[in-house]
């Protein structure tokens, strides 16, 4: 059966001397591994279409009985040329696809998640402030959309004292100083506060908050700790490259 589709290029791995092994992730049937023959040759056919985060329109031939399908034609929606340009914005835009590749199953459509990262992605593509903003919203939006949204409630951020309160791990919810959940990571009023913006604002407002670095390191980390309770192992770690390029980086 011939099949036509969006899809967003989540990696690829090289296979024999000229061909690749590409994990798609489809508008129509999630993700899914194609074989690209010929994707390395200097005139191959797919050009550019599939290196990560490329946004393209797809045709392969799809058997049921077959774990990998095979690629016969692609062609770019966007090349979100931009996020390449920037060490900032590609370090971000990798670990979205390593998010997105971990955390949905083979083969199973979601429509919300699929969306979720175009429209981030070609935020990303333009952002020229606040890069690193960007993920933390794409992190908990997309728990949001696998059924673990975190549990904010406004009047409880709100009522934080200055010595601020916890999160907690089984639920995503602030609490005050005095809760005790069994699972949980302290931390002051502003990170919280602001992991409380990063779950439940818009993209737009998200990109105009300021962090200093040593709160934006606490929230990055509250987010990972409450996403990695969630997802246990499926969860994907980042590698100390990427850790020290994020290291590397200049506050916003």
């Amino acid at each position: 059966m011939i099949e036509r589709t969006e899809a967003i290029t989540l990696r690829h791995v090289n296979y024999g001397e000229t061909s690749q092994i590409v994990t798609l992730f489809t508008r129509e049937r999630g993700k899914l591994a194609v074989m690209a023959k010929g994707a390395r040759k200097p005139k191959s056919p797919f050009g550019s279409t599939l290196q990560p985060m490329a946004y393209a329109e797809v045709v392969y031939h799809y058997k049921r009985t077959r774990s990998v399908q095979t690629l016969s034609e692609s062609a770019h929606v966007s090349t979100f040329g931009g996020i390449g340009e920037r060490l900032d914005r590609l370090t971000v835009g990798q670990r979205m696809m390593e998010l997105v590749e971990a955390l949905l199953r083979d083969e199973e459509q979601n429509e919300a998640v699929f969306q979720l990262t175009v429209e981030t992605l070609a935020r990303l593509d333009a952002a020229e402030e606040r890069v690193r903003n960007v993920l933390p919203f794409f992190q908990l939006r997309l728990a949001c959309e696998l059924g673990v949204a975190p549990a904010i409630e406004r009047e409880a951020v709100e009522a934080l004292p200055p010595a601020g309160g916890v999160l907690a791990l089984e639920s995503g919810a602030v609490l005050g100083p005095d809760g005790s959940p069994e699972a949980a990571r302290r931390a002051g009023r502003t990170a919280l506060r602001a992991y409380a913006i990063f779950a439940r604002a818009s993209l737009d407002d998200v990109m105009r908050l300021r962090l200093r670095e040593g709160t934006r390191r606490t929230v990055e980390g509250l987010i990972d700790d409450y996403l990695r309770y969630q997802f246990e192992a499926s969860y994907p770690t980042r590698s100390a490259r990427v850790a020290e390029e994020m290291a590397s980086w200049q506050p916003g």
